[in-house]
């Protein structure tokens, strides 16, 4: 069960640091998304731990410029300004140990936050100096229900649902989604064989805008999406490394009336992007690391090679161990 304990210590939350850094960089110009794609690499979510109550810290650097000429960009973002974010999430990961169809349920709960800063066309230094920043808490994303199935042979499948609440800071200019979000997911895993393959899916279902959340405060309901996080790691000893990446694809279009003022507001995006991961576990704490690089992209902010740099670390706060025999024997 060590390597069961190990997925899960930075929590099946942390698939919600979504909401830290959407608002800074926007996949759209003018909407904004309550998921950031790959922020469940390294984590095998068709597979719980064993019960207890698990947290940690994820931290992302995003915003890092690709070619400012890039037509991966949104429209609106050509070589204009970049948004470099720090942002973190912190979960809570609850396994009770109870089991409902078969199946291991859990819970759990992420609080996000971020630092951002606006800067002009190139780095944030020089003839780009920086234009603005702030603080902002991410809208908090709740996960009631994950149920995960043991199919045997080292396969584990998990079902779950999320929503995003639109409780997070509000900012002129770099606002959180003010709308909610509603969000079934799907996990497959593989842990055997010292291999850690998991491809974990979610599609993003979103309510109406009522217009803070968008450029020209235009009314717009975002399209739904579907986002994919790719894991294939070997595990020797204490170590872990392997290759990684990340999908997302817009799959119903943008409408509101902010999109016929706006066109340009509403184009569809996608993403696919690639890297590696490496991790150690340090017994009491799990750390991992890894990078990815966009390959391919339509409608986003940073463009086709934007690099984006990820830590995890995770621990068990409190687990249920099995109760001592009364009598010991001799």
């Amino acid at each position: 069960m060590t390597r069961l304990r190990q997925i899960a210590l930075g929590g099946l939350a942390a698939l919600a640091i979504g909401g830290a850094a959407s608002s800074a960089l926007a996949e759209e110009s003018g909407t904004f998304q309550n998921r950031l794609n790959g922020a469940t690499i390294g984590l095998p979510l068709g597979a719980l731990p064993p019960p207890g109550l698990y947290t940690g810290l994820e931290t992302v650097y995003l915003g890092m410029p690709s070619d400012a000429a890039n037509t991966g960009r949104a429209a609106g973002n050509q070589g204009h300004n970049n948004n470099p974010a720090i942002a973190q999430a912190v979960p809570l990961l609850y396994v009770p140990g109870w089991n409902f169809l078969g199946a291991t349920y859990a819970m759990s709960v992420v609080q996000a936050f971020y630092n951002f800063e606006t800067c002009g066309p190139g780095a944030c230094s020089g003839a780009a100096p920086v234009l603005g920043g702030g603080f902002v808490y991410a809208n908090t994303t709740w996960n009631p229900i994950t149920l995960s199935w043991n199919l045997g042979g080292g396969w584990f499948v998990s079902a779950a649902f999320n929503f995003m609440a639109p409780d997070g800071t509000r900012q002129i200019g770099t606002p959180n989604p003010d709308y909610w979000t509603f969000e079934p997911a799907l996990a497959i895993s593989y842990l055997a064989n010292n291999w850690v393959l998991s491809a974990n899916f979610f599609y993003d279902i979103n309510t109406q805008s009522v217009g803070t959340c968008c450029a020209a405060n235009a009314n717009i309901t975002s399209g739904n999406a579907l986002y994919g996080d790719l894991t294939a790691v070997y595990k020797f000893g204490k170590w872990e490394l392997g290759p990684v990446g990340y999908f997302e694809v817009q799959t119903t279009s943008d409408s509101g009336t902010g999109c016929t003022a706006f066109p340009a507001l509403c184009a569809n995006y996608s993403t696919v992007a690639v890297g590696g991961l490496i991790g150690y576990d340090f017994g009491p704490v799990d750390m991992q690391l890894w990078v990815t690089d966009m390959i391919e992209g339509a409608n986003t902010p940073a463009g086709v090679g934007s690099i984006e740099v990820w830590t995890r670390l995770g621990f068990r706060l409190w687990g249920a161990e099995a109760p001592k025999p009364l009598v010991a024997k001799n």
